[in-house]
């Protein structure tokens, strides 16, 4: 086990001292709900905004046009995708077409939350 699992479990532990068993089940709904809420907002962001993942598929000299900052990718292809972030109201893609800003997670979280939450102010 990991120095961070182990640091979690840790908290997780100290999160409890003292409860009573109906304190710590709604402590552990809540986790659960959070790591669900977790999960169903990766999946969203990678629907929602698929750009941000095209670097896994880069070949070498992709990479390595990434690196110097250079965006590999065609000028339709980042044309298309700067107004389809413009409308989605995230920030563009930076130079090497890589996302500067966690506003799209955002979106994400908050679309997964509600969703699991059941809130309606989206």
């Amino acid at each position: 086990m990991n120095r961070f699992k182990k640091e979690e479990l840790r908290k997780e532990r100290e999160a409890r001292v003292g409860k009573t068993a109906s304190e710590i089940e709604a402590i552990d709904r809540e986790d659960r709900l959070k790591a669900e809420i977790e999960a169903l907002a990766r999946k969203i962001h990678i629907d929602r905004f698929p750009e941000e993942y095209a670097h896994y598929h880069d070949s070498i000299s992709d990479a390595a046009d990434r690196s110097r900052g250079i965006n590999p990718m065609s000028a339709d292809y980042i044309a298309k995708i700067a107004e389809k972030r413009r409308r989605d109201g995230v920030a563009p893609l930076g130079g090497d077409g890589m996302s500067v800003s966690t506003d799209s997670w955002e979106i994400a979280y908050r679309e997964a939350e509600a969703r699991l939450r059941g809130d309606s102010d989206d």
